[in-house]
């Protein structure tokens, strides 16, 4: 304990706001230096004990309304746990400049705060995990929200999703995980700010029945990524500043040129295919691509199966769009 108090102040505040506040001023007790070191942690994490023990919730309350100032606000609850223990603690810390807020609690349902409405707001990071949302009322916005995630988030309709995304008129990093146990059938995403997107639909034991997938409209959008285990439809619009895209699909279904977004012609410059087995779809993909993409610098194909030097000869046969794109085969 001797050494790790010889570390400098700003590297122990480090490590302390990794830790749940209980242990945070557990702290307090090693010495006077510790004493006065946990008061300036701007970290605050809950961590549900079960059953909830009142005076756990009253200390931590405590330690938040002491605070000049909240850079972080975690909690995570169990089901015991509900709004009118939440709302109170996110209200003070919203109050305290509170910059990022996460909440995780397995499958409670949650109304959002009114304090991350108001225009006083400055959480820039709000990430929700393992809930599920009540919609949100109408004619408010979350005007500070750049980064939002949402990780395991139940909504009640497809109507919800929108709404949510609607609200966040300065949004520029969305990251969504789903499974496949979900209400919504299909999660649109129409957020002009947006320029990085991350999506990740690969857990879940059974697929959900219907048409159930993505639709993408994002103007601003440069860097996308989605691994997709799930989806039968995915439509991507109006994505013209779009730059990098990482795409796992692993129900490819290619239809025609039209579901191809015309940015992709003037804007893709790498292309990585991964897995690439040649199917008839595959095929036909990695032709039009080759074929009309001009902006296309170097499009690389990975392929472990035993005759990819023949499918990698079929595709060289095809006339490429662009006079300068390095056909590469791994």
């Amino acid at each position: 304990m001797d050494r790790i108090s010889e570390l400098p102040d700003e590297l122990l505040l480090n490590i302390l706001s990794w830790l749940s506040t209980k242990h945070v001023i557990a702290t307090s007790v090693l010495s006077q230096r510790w004493r006065s070191l946990w008061e300036e942690v701007k970290t605050c994490r809950f961590d549900a004990e079960s059953p909830p023990k009142a005076r756990t919730i009253m200390m931590f309350a405590f330690f938040v309304c002491r605070r000049p100032s909240v850079g972080s606000l975690h909690l995570k609850l169990d089901r015991n746990y509900e709004d009118f223990f939440i709302n109170p603690v996110v209200d003070n810390a919203v109050a305290r400049s509170l910059r990022e807020l996460r909440i995780d609690m397995f499958y409670s349902w949650l109304t959002l705060s009114k304090s991350l409405y108001m225009i006083s707001s400055q959480v820039e990071t709000l990430i929700l995990e393992k809930l599920s949302l009540v919609d949100v009322p109408p004619n408010v916005l979350l005007t500070s929200v750049k980064r939002l995630h949402l990780l395991s988030v139940r909504f009640e309709t497809d109507e919800s999703v929108k709404r949510l995304l609607s609200i966040c008129p300065r949004l520029e990093d969305l990251v969504v995980k789903r499974s496949s146990y979900t209400s919504v059938m299909i999660f649109t995403i129409h957020v002009p700010t947006l320029t990085s997107l991350a999506i990740d639909y690969s857990f879940g034991a059974s697929r959900p029945t219907g048409v159930h997938g993505f639709v993408i409209n994002a103007p601003s959008l440069r860097r996308l990524t989605i691994r997709d285990s799930f989806s039968n439809y995915l439509r991507f619009e109006n994505m013209p500043q779009l730059v990098q895209a990482n795409l796992k699909l692993y129900r490819v279904q290619y239809k025609d040129s039209d579901s191809v977004p015309e940015s992709f012609s003037s804007q893709l410059e790498i292309l990585e295919w991964r897995q690439y087995k040649g199917t008839k779809q595959e095929k036909e993909a990695a032709k039009y691509i080759l074929a009309n993409v001009t902006s296309l610098k170097k499009a690389t194909f990975y392929s472990v199966c035993a005759e990819k030097h023949v499918m990698f000869k079929d595709l060289e046969c095809v006339a490429r769009a662009s006079k300068t794109c390095q056909l590469v085969f791994e």
